[in-house]
């Protein structure tokens, strides 16, 4: 009889270590804590079995119960071995070279229309909108956590469909689609189930059961002592759903993870295969989990002069600042953060900016508002509304270092647009649209003589002297804006507010104009002084003084903006003036260059 228990006990330890597993999941290797817990518990439960076997189930106990505690205490130990106070080098290179450059190299401009101002929870709204038309679907699926990815030069959140219970994935098994929402639109929003003429049917995800659940999946597809994190949801270039999971590898005992490379699952037929981080496909956005990215960061920072001064000295020690944004500059992805001296609330020392892909980081050097300052700067300019900021998204206007913010009402839908000054959050302007936004914005920006403009890269500013071809107003936002044509720019729309010039109010079609600007290339120019010839306005001598004392700390002349000015009549004759040789050799600098 005797016997017959240490069976059953045997057999249901078995079945209990089999099913924890199956549950679980862990990798199969002690190079990880969880692989390392449930190896260590296996062998202890494996050691009381024998122990019962060969003596008795007292004996067993007490091994099983101390065999236990000392996996815990190994594991508790481990983790003290790899923390930062045995491995601060380690840890603060972890991160690579950090590469120092301006910040009209991190962040390109980009015209306005182009700014991703839907985050992910109007993007989650909006799809969820989008489900809620079919009655019928909306009882069987919930959306999946949205993924910011680029498809095709197009900036957009890809929700997946999950089941919503048990009953719902045994019934249907496969979910029929995904959402898409433009980052840059929230009213495009698609709900994509069919590719290629066919049906889509995602079978392998999350929330799915038995062979159909992805990390099970995989597991089984060999990969069980591997380590898998950051499940996304991905589509390629034509359309075709996958999962995209991160695998990787320790650099210290249990911690300072790294990511080796990708394990990409066919959402539908689950084919698997894995990639290193140099071949894995280009339209896989994210392979360096935010998490990791976060705390190589921080380490970086704070562990400069290793880990006693985290301790005590706090010497030049730097961190992130509280918000993370997901950003893409020219096709490439990358997560975006300040930095700010331990023990700053609201300001930042720079920002730093690392690949999503091969964690190449850049960092550049400019004091200014942290992304929460910011927050409070854009919601304080609609206060009596209650608009709630969403998180900021880093644009170069003119060269000018600036957040650009969605304000949502209590509904969570977009009601209005701000762009915040980085280096001074006090300046600072709204918008009903993003156009609308930046025009006040730039305005308000040249108001400010004090500002810096050009934020740390050379621009070309123009004074450009003719006739007014058309100009008219409109009122936004209770501020009135003025739009011109000028003889001989007819390819460039002027604007400026009226508060760059009384002139403006009383100039005509055919009055002759000097203005002055700096040229961003959208076609659309913000004027920054504006003089109709027309007129010749009395100054006071007092005002004369006050104008010469400001000279040099305007908008368009000041030294720190590095403005040149470009005189286009003269650029031409010195042009025309070179030989042929002389101008092959200034064209082949300039590709040089660029």
């Amino acid at each position: 009889m005797e016997k017959v228990g240490k069976l059953v006990v045997s057999v249901l330890s078995v079945v209990i270590m089999w099913v924890l597993y199956l549950l679980w999941l862990p990798p199969l290797s002690i190079a990880y804590a969880s692989g390392f817990l449930f190896i260590g518990i296996c062998l202890v439960t494996l050691i009381a079995n024998i122990a019962m076997w060969v003596s008795d189930f007292g004996v067993a106990a007490i091994i099983e119960v101390v065999g236990v505690v000392i996996v815990i205490v190994v594991l508790g130990l481990g983790g003290i071995a790899g923390s930062r106070a045995f491995n601060a080098m380690t840890k603060q290179q972890q991160i690579g070279e950090v590469e120092e450059v301006e910040f009209n190299e991190m962040i390109k401009q980009i015209d306005t229309s182009q700014i991703p101002i839907v985050d992910e929870a109007l993007a989650n709204k909006q799809a969820d909108k989008k489900i809620g038309e079919d009655i019928a679907l909306g009882s069987r699926i919930k959306l999946g956590d949205a993924a910011i990815q680029e498809v095709n030069g197009e900036i957009m959140f890809v929700v997946p469909l999950e089941h919503t219970s048990f009953w719902k994935w045994n019934k249907n098994r496969a979910t029929p689609g995904y959402i898409t929402v433009s980052a840059s639109n929230p009213n495009k929003v698609n709900f994509v189930t069919e590719l290629d003429g066919e049906k889509i049917n995602i079978r392998y995800q999350e929330s799915a059961y038995f062979s159909k659940d992805l990390k099970r999946h995989m597991r089984n597809e060999g990969f069980r002592n591997v380590g898998l994190t950051e499940y996304t949801f991905e589509i390629d270039d034509s359309g075709r759903p996958y999962w995209v999971v991160t695998t990787f590898e320790n650099h210290t005992i249990f911690s300072a993870e790294e990511a080796t490379g990708v394990v990409i699952v066919d959402a539908q037929t689950g084919e698997t295969n894995w990639y290193s981080i140099e071949d894995t496909p280009e339209w896989v956005d994210i392979i360096q989990p935010k998490s990791f990215i976060e705390d190589q960061i921080d380490n970086w920072g704070e562990l400069i002069h290793g880990f006693w001064n985290t301790m005590f000295g706090n010497t030049e020690m730097t961190k992130k600042t509280d918000l993370t944004l997901t950003v893409y500059v020219n096709g490439d992805c990358y997560y975006f953060t300040g930095m700010t001296s331990v023990g700053t609330d609201e300001s930042c020392s720079g920002f730093i900016m690392v690949n999503t892909r091969n964690k190449h980081a850049q960092i550049c050097h400019i004091s200014g508002a942290t992304e929460n300052a910011a927050m409070k700067s854009a919601e304080g300019l609609v206060s009596d509304f209650g608009y709630k900021s969403t998180e900021p998204f880093p644009i170069n206007i003119n060269g000018i270092a600036t957040y650009a913010h969605g304000l949502k009402d209590e509904e969570g839908l977009l009601k209005a647009f701000a762009f915040v000054n980085v280096e001074n959050y006090s300046i600072a302007a709204k918008g009903a649209s993003l156009a609308e936004a930046s025009r006040a914005y730039i305005q308000s920006v040249a108001r400010n003589s004090s500002t810096q403009v050009v934020a740390s890269d050379e621009a070309y500013g123009y004074t450009y002297e003719g006739k007014v071809q058309r100009i008219s107003n409109v009122v936004e936002d209770g501020s009135t804006y003025y739009y011109l044509v000028v003889e001989g720019e007819e390819g460039k729309i002027f604007t400026a507010s009226y508060m760059v010039s009384e002139e403006l109010a009383v100039t005509r079609d055919g009055d002759t104009v000097q203005i002055t600007y700096v040229d961003d290339k959208n076609g659309t120019v913000d004027i920054i002084t504006f003089d109709n010839i027309q007129f010749a306005t009395p100054v006071s001598e007092a005002q004369e003084k006050r104008n010469e004392l400001d000279k040099g700390t305007s908008a368009y002349d000041a030294d720190v903006n590095q403005i040149i000015e470009v005189n286009p009549d003269v650029t031409e004759d010195t042009w025309n003036s070179l030989s042929d040789e002389e101008k092959a050799k200034m064209l082949q600098e300039y590709q040089n260059n660029n």
